[in-house]
């Protein structure tokens, strides 16, 4: 039986990983569904991207490692928010143009 040295392990690697930021996460989530499903989620990714694109800029470079997300979780959040305005009030017009001809036709 001869000695064998155990295998050793591999050296790090010149690359550190940079934390996510939770906001950043949460704002594009936000915008995602409420792009999707639930119109009043848009101004609520709009603030929460806006706000984690705040404190991402503010870290020093390179500290957090999604600020895309946040950015596209802020513009979803946009959409969102201007395409549901649109329908919404479109909605609002159209029954107040019922309305009106019904108080026309009398």
């Amino acid at each position: 039986m001869t000695n064998q040295p155990y295998p050793q392990p591999y050296a790090p690697g010149p690359w550190t990983l940079r934390p996510s930021h939770g906001g950043a996460t949460a704002a594009l989530i936000c915008g995602i569904i409420g792009l999707v499903a639930v119109p009043g989620l848009g101004i609520v990714a709009w603030i929460i991207g806006h706000l984690a694109l705040k404190e991402i800029d503010a870290a020093p470079p390179g500290a957090w490692a999604n600020r895309e997300h946040a950015n596209i979780g802020k513009i979803l959040g946009i959409v969102s928010t201007v395409l549901y305005g649109l329908i919404f009030g479109f909605i609002i017009l159209m029954y107040v143009g019922i309305i009106a001809f019904a108080i026309g036709m009398e």
